[in-house]
């Protein structure tokens, strides 16, 4: 009877703690502007890095209570963007909503400009000319370098924040997510990139790029500029001997710019990724091939303007699942793709270059959908029980078995189980088990049942996870033998 009881608190726990992180039920504070440290950016010049934070209030008399922690990158091309971006500051806000310390961060932007004049009759179209790959390389490594000051600074505060060190995420979007794909697989000296050493200076850049804004406060010295070692791959803000664990990366339309799943330090666990990519990306190539690859074709085929010279080759969402599933090499990776390609039209047709012009295919086909379906990633990675409640009472356990807007029979079963949902939505269907891992995924079309095969699972405690643009929706299964 003990054993029994025992099992059910388990499960109860499960439940819950897997439901906790998808319901939006927090009202949070906000700390803005929040300086974690300095560092000199590509001219040498100090920049002062600051980070915006959300943190859900909750009612915990004991004051035991943890909370994950989820770390947003913005975007930008290392040019520009910020923290406050209104993408990112929306995104801070709704997973804080469902229980974790999120922030948004900021960090050090440029590279050394070419020296060579692109004239266009695009505005500001030089400024995404650098003077060599490398630049966008070493742009790309200061980025890793401040977004794991970042999180330490935020792990160093674990006891002010509540944080709970081992479920650390971080999630960003384009250039944000090459940073937080950095912070999680960056972690051998083997794989730190050869343009971060030392390098020859660069020539100053051409006038016509000072007033890119990356170039406005800076003044260049004459007659080139140096480019020193960048240092070691952790970067030296906000040192730290606290132990945390990087659960999972949130990528979202971001690359590598090589194979970081290869090589991975024994002291830390893989982290899993959710990758949502869309392959008529002009920016940022769902295979491998070079940053702004479309946008280069649409350039010079329609506005009469050079292709942008000097950019690297990096290995876009698919291309790093393709690494993990030919080389065998053990990550979980879920991919959230969408089907469109680019056309290479610059008039005609679905995602061509003048389509893109108001529906980019760098971005979200459906924010809403995306952000639930990776919350929905990241539920059953969260370590934490449930953390403090709302309000002085006890939230009891809700089953969702008999939710009237998801149908799912027979439960407890054996072979095979039916899916539906109670008002003609449409959405994802996630089939996990305990540890987190995806056993089925299923697409439920408006009105359509689905048919779930279960003959190849062990007997034991799964959960389902619907995702549709009205939320998510958690069901606990049992597989009986």
């Amino acid at each position: 009877m003990k054993c029994l009881l025992f099992a059910l608190l388990l499960l109860c726990s499960a439940l819950c703690s897997a439901q906790q992180w998808l319901d939006k039920k927090y009202t949070y504070d906000s700390t803005l502007n929040v300086i974690y440290g300095t560092a000199l950016n590509f001219n040498g010049s100090s920049d002062t890095l600051r980070m915006d934070i959300y943190n859900p209030l909750c009612d915990d008399p004991s004051h035991r209570s943890r909370k994950p922690l989820l770390v947003w990158i913005h975007g930008g091309s290392f040019l520009a963007g910020d923290k406050s971006d209104a993408s990112i500051t929306n995104l801070c806000k709704q997973f804080a909503r469902r229980g974790y310390v999120t922030a948004s961060i900021n960090y050090r932007l440029g590279f050394v400009s070419d020296h060579a004049a692109w004239n266009c009759n695009y505005p500001n179209y030089s400024c995404l000319f650098a003077s060599d790959s490398a630049e966008w390389i070493r742009a790309l490594y200061r980025g890793i370098q401040d977004g794991k000051g970042a999180v330490r600074y935020l792990v160093n505060r674990n006891n002010q924040y509540r944080i709970d060190t081992n479920s650390v995420f971080v999630a960003g979007e384009s250039a944000g997510s090459c940073i937080a794909l950095g912070i999680g697989l960056l972690d051998t000296v083997i794989e730190r990139w050869p343009q971060t050493f030392s390098l020859a200076n660069a020539p100053p850049p051409n006038p016509n790029t000072y007033n890119c804004s990356y170039n406005l406060p800076e003044t260049f010295p004459n007659p080139s500029i140096p480019r020193p070692d960048l240092g070691g791959i952790d970067g030296n803000l906000e040192p730290s001997n606290i132990n945390y664990t990087i659960k999972a990366i949130g990528n979202n339309f971001g690359a590598l710019a090589s194979n970081l799943l290869t090589y991975h330090s024994a002291k830390r666990r893989r982290p899993d990724i959710y990758s949502f990519h869309q392959p008529c990306d002009l920016i940022v190539p769902i295979d491998s091939g070079n940053v702004y690859a479309g946008l280069s074709w649409c350039m010079t085929n329609g506005y009469g303007c050079y292709g942008i010279a000097h950019t690297p080759k990096v290995y876009g969402s698919h291309a790093i699942s393709h690494w993990n599933s030919s080389q065998f090499l053990g990550y979980v990776i879920q991919d959230d793709f969408t089907t469109t390609v680019f056309p290479y039209s610059f008039l005609l047709g679905t995602a061509s270059c003048s389509d893109q012009t108001n529906n980019p295919c760098h971005g979200y086909d459906n924010s809403t959908l995306r952000e639930n379906n990776l919350a929905a990633f990241f539920a059953p990675r969260v370590s934490a029980l449930p953390i403090c409640d709302t309000t002085h009472s006890t939230t009891g356990i809700k089953e969702q078995i008999n939710n009237p807007s998801l149908e799912v029979f027979p439960n407890p079963t054996r072979n095979k189980i039916t899916v539906a949902t109670g008002h003609g939505q449409g959405g994802k269907i996630v089939l996990r088990n305990e540890v987190g891992q995806e056993c089925q995924t299923v697409q439920l079309i408006i009105n359509q049942h689905a048919e779930l095969d279960l003959t190849g699972l062990s007997p034991g405690i799964y959960f389902l996870i619907y995702t549709s643009l009205e939320g998510v929706i958690l069901v606990r299964m049992v597989v009986k033998e």
